[in-house]
């Protein structure tokens, strides 16, 4: 099998609104910034990079004049391109020639040069000999580009097309009114195409498209979208599915590609859609550059996928601290409440701490639970840590507002709470929600720190490292001694903490036991956990350890690994009991009788 080259930066000079401006691309990239920030001026950089690209695999390179050398290139025809090409040079100064560079794994780059208005020459940097014929590019530039096109509603009356047709649809504004035309014409992937339409749009299916023939009228094609066992053609199923269908296919044709693109989903999917595309995008074969101003696909998304565009900066900022992502919010300037939209559709709230149910959507999708992760039955709501009153105050509330009864679950840690409180907390909150779980472990991380999957995400981000840079990583790794050496300088401040809040508890139930008594029992039962790592790791701050197993990850191999990351790693079989638990009770719950209005 070929290794592919991966994009691994773009870079700006005087180009439109980047004056100098640099990207670095990873496996997974989503560009946020309010409006006119720059997001569509890198994307379209790369359409006419996809241009050139496709000009050079089938033609030789001609000799080039550039302000200070000839070089041999191509030019890209750039008029027909769904981009605007006016005002190419910041600032309109066109004293100096507009610039972009893109970077690849190999070492290799290619620049786009726009020595005047409406043209645009493309030029190939080796590190070997000069590309002289369209082999020689092939074989330098093993990467190709790929889009999701402008989507529409597919036509009434879709006429059979030639297959050369189909081909050139697949590549423009055109694609949806030739839907039909490219699944008959290309259906080696229709079996994986179906099973995502099945597995993403509960209760319906989608047949091959078939020739239809009236009278001496040209062919047309006809795709029956079987709802409930009822077949309808796909014309009366509705824009939604008919824009999902259309974003699938892309998807799943993608694996062509060394690099997806797609310009502002939301315009097109609901919010429970561009939750699934996230994780679809996830499982893809190509690299991913997303536009978006969607709040749910950055919530859905892990913080260092996302990328702040601000033209008037240097260069695209990754995110690195969970913290910033309510800057980001602000900035996009959405006046929406999207969760109490949500709440009084479904009528049906899961508090949980902070942003825990990324990691529950991510162990929901592992086991298969999509209704689960896409949260479209429910309203998720962050209760800012522990605080069982808070909750019963805010579920009030939301009743209130509402003007209707609301069904609850309610998710929190267990901190360093014993068990007899557990059951306690649990009685009160049974009062008013009507599922209610608190983790066995410490908090929601807890359950990420298996070494199993630890191994395997790690060795998969090594990898992908790997395959975006010259210095190769060689690293065996083993998570659990790992984990066990780095929450060993730990012992003391955690088994500290447990004491403090243990003792308390205990005097409260006896308070004839004095304080040494209760602290040698609390001591024993800490000592006995902590001995070994199975039960150590229901222990231990799990956020603090991932996160000091990263900062050593970073000095060993340059990596990070996420919480979704490491999921990914597990096989079902591997997910703790309690988490299949916790998840089968939600499911049961999202498909429980609503109370009466």
């Amino acid at each position: 099998m070929v290794e592919l080259d991966q994009f691994i930066s773009v870079s700006f000079r005087n180009y439109k609104a980047l004056q100098q401006y640099a990207v670095s691309l990873r496996r997974f990239n989503i560009l946020v910034g309010p409006n006119n920030s720059g997001k569509s001026t890198i994307l379209g950089a790369f359409r006419i990079l996809a241009e050139g690209m496709r000009k050079a695999a089938a033609r030789n390179p001609e000799l080039i004049q550039l302000p200070k050398e000839q070089s041999w290139g191509y030019r890209v025809p750039i008029e027909d391109l769904p981009i605007a090409t006016e005002n190419v040079f910041s600032n309109y100064d066109d004293t100096q020639p507009a610039i972009v560079v893109f970077e690849f794994s190999s070492g290799n780059r290619i620049e786009l040069w726009f020595l005047e208005t409406n043209s645009c020459y493309m030029i190939c940097k080796t590190k070997g000999r000069t590309v002289r014929s369209p082999s020689e590019f092939n074989r330098e530039f093993k990467a190709s580009v790929g889009f999701v096109p402008v989507l529409g509603p597919v036509e009434h009356e879709e006429p059979l097309y030639q297959k050369e047709a189909a081909r050139r649809a697949l590549l423009t504004h055109r694609a949806s009114r030739n839907f039909r035309n490219i699944w008959y014409h290309y259906s080696d992937d229709f079996p994986h195409f179906r099973a995502l339409i099945q597995s993403t749009w509960p209760g319906m299916d989608i047949e091959k498209p078939e020739i239809s023939m009236r009278g001496d009228r040209k062919p047309t094609l006809r795709m029956f979208c079987p709802e409930e066992r009822y077949p309808r053609e796909i014309y009366w199923a509705g824009f939604g599915f008919q824009v999902w269908c259309q974003m699938l296919t892309f998807i799943v044709r993608a694996k062509r590609d060394t690099l997806l693109i797609i310009d502002e989903p939301d315009i097109y999917l609901h919010s429970d859609l561009q939750r699934q595309l996230v994780s679809l995008l996830k499982e893809s074969e190509s690299d991913i550059l997303i536009a978006t101003h969607s709040t749910e696909i950055i919530s859905e998304a892990d913080p260092g996928d996302l990328l702040i565009i601000n033209k008037r900066a240097r260069s695209a900022k990754r995110i690195t601290d969970p913290a910033q992502l309510q800057t980001v919010f602000g900035s996009l300037g959405s006046n929406l409440n999207p969760t109490l939209t949500q709440l009084a559709k479904s009528r049906r709230a899961v508090f949980v701490e902070g942003l825990d149910f990324q990691i529950l959507a991510a162990f929901a999708r592992k086991l298969g639970m999509q209704a689960i992760s896409n949260r479209s039955d429910f309203a998720v709501i962050s209760s800012e840590g522990f605080n069982p009153q808070k909750i019963a105050d805010l579920s009030k509330g939301i009743e209130i507002t509402l003007g209707n009864k609301v069904l609850k679950a309610v998710i929190l840690d267990r901190d360093y709470r014993s068990q007899e409180e557990v059951q306690k907390v649990n009685s009160e909150l049974s009062e008013f929600a009507n599922v209610v779980h608190i983790h066995s472990r410490k908090e929601i991380e807890n359950y990420l720190l298996e070494p199993v999957a630890l191994d395997r995400a790690i060795k998969k981000q090594i990898l992908e490292h790997n395959k975006r840079s010259d210095r190769k990583i060689t690293y065996e790794p083993s998570s659990e001694r790992l984990l066990e050496s780095l929450s060993n300088k730990m012992k003391h401040r955690v088994s500290a903490q447990f004491l403090a809040i243990r003792t308390q508890l205990e005097k409260a139930k006896n308070p004839g036991l004095s304080y040494p008594t209760i602290n040698e029992r609390l001591l024993e039962e800490f000592e006995t956990s902590w001995k070994e790592w199975s039960s150590r790791k229901s222990l231990v701050p799990g956020k603090e350890l991932l996160s000091q197993l990263n900062k050593q990850m970073q000095e060993d191999c340059s990596i990070t690994i996420t919480a979704i990351a490491i999921v990914n790693a597990m096989k079902p079989d591997e997910v703790p009991d309690d988490m299949k638990s916790l998840l089968n009770a939600l499911n049961e719950f999202r498909q429980k009788d609503l109370p009466k209005e």
